[in-house]
């Protein structure tokens, strides 16, 4: 599904702003469709799934 990149930042819980940075550094794939940006769900999905960070079982 493509998303816009108000629903993008909404997923995430941040600003357009942000999603509009990520663009523009090219640390997640849009598809442009004429003038508009889209994002596809699984790439956002990627994103986040890039991020994630598994708690140290030898922290106790």
């Amino acid at each position: 599904m493509l998303l816009t990149v108000d629903q993008a930042a909404e997923r995430l819980g941040t600003t357009t702003r942000f999603i509009r940075r990520l663009r523009a550094e090219r640390r997640i794939a849009v598809v442009k469709l004429g003038k508009h940006i889209r994002i596809d769900s699984n790439d956002l999905d990627a994103y986040i799934a890039a991020g994630r960070q598994e708690p140290d079982d030898r922290a106790c």
